[in-house]
């Protein structure tokens, strides 16, 4: 019994890659093993930086997707001042 020479995974007998496998070395005799390879690493790989940003990004629709409940328990836009302006107005006394 022999595996694929590639994956590893599948068993093959009278040929050396599998059908998936097959495929792949088909697109790097055409393409070549350089471009192929640069194309991997520029959408398989991330660097570390943009790794971060993306469990941040990840993190944060995670956190907007969660029931958060009733919405006028959300904290008020207005900033501190603007509120505080509004209640002098509504009772006409100073704070």
């Amino acid at each position: 019994m022999f595996n694929c020479y590639l994956c590893n995974e599948e068993l093959v007998y009278t040929k050396y890659y599998c059908p998936n496998c097959e495929s792949i070395k088909r697109i790097i005799n055409v393409y070549g093993k350089e471009k192929v390879l640069e194309i991997l690493e520029k959408v398989c790989l991330r660097k570390c930086d943009k790794l971060q940003s993306y469990k941040i990004n990840d993190i944060k629709k995670e956190l907007d997707k969660k029931d958060i409940g009733d919405e006028s328990y959300l904290p008020s836009p207005k900033s501190n001042d603007e509120v505080l302006k509004e209640i002098k107005k509504k009772t006409n006394k100073s704070i």
